[in-house]
């Protein structure tokens, strides 16, 4: 029997969540190759939510010193990856960002934590994918991006679409 690198890892969480951790910050840049270098980790996957934090250094500032756009919606769609991989194995499944909207409230001055979660009516829509091969299901995912003081600085609203091949 197969088994999810995901349902793998919270094996090893029962046992050790640091060592989890470390597994899921090394499977983020290989199962998402753009993510290597740019210092993501992950800090919490379940089935209904996902955190993901990213360091401000020279690969994601932007020339007033803040957070490079680019590299937060970076963050939210790494962020959105691993909780969705997580459910929907890449290879079974196949799944795409068809719309992103987007608030910017402040200006991130440092590194972000990423929170994507997965609200009922998008995870029953989701679900139902499982059941067919060629089915398909879109459904919005609310996702914010948090500074180290708290402060929501990005609040996106993402249409996902997922299919079962």
């Amino acid at each position: 029997m197969a088994i999810n690198a995901f349902d793998l890892i919270e094996r090893v969480r029962e046992h050790s969540p640091v060592a989890a951790n470390a597994l899921l910050d090394h499977l983020v840049p290989w199962l998402i190759p753009m993510a290597g270098g740019l210092g993501v980790r992950v800090r919490e996957v379940n089935n209904a939510r996902c955190e993901v934090t990213m360091p401000l250094k020279r690969r994601t500032r932007n020339h007033v010193g803040s957070m490079y756009i680019g590299a937060q919606m970076t963050l939210a769609d790494l962020t959105l990856g691993v909780l969705l991989f997580r459910l929907f194995p890449p290879g079974p499944y196949g799944g795409l960002i068809k719309r992103v909207e987007a608030d910017f409230v402040a200006k991130a001055k440092g590194g972000l934590r990423c929170v994507a979660t997965l609200e009922p009516a998008t995870a029953a829509a989701f679900e139902a994918v499982r059941e067919s091969p060629g089915a398909k299901a879109e459904g919005w995912l609310p996702v914010e991006l948090i500074d180290r003081e708290g402060t929501v600085v990005t609040r996106m609203r993402v249409l996902g679409a997922l299919k079962r091949f």
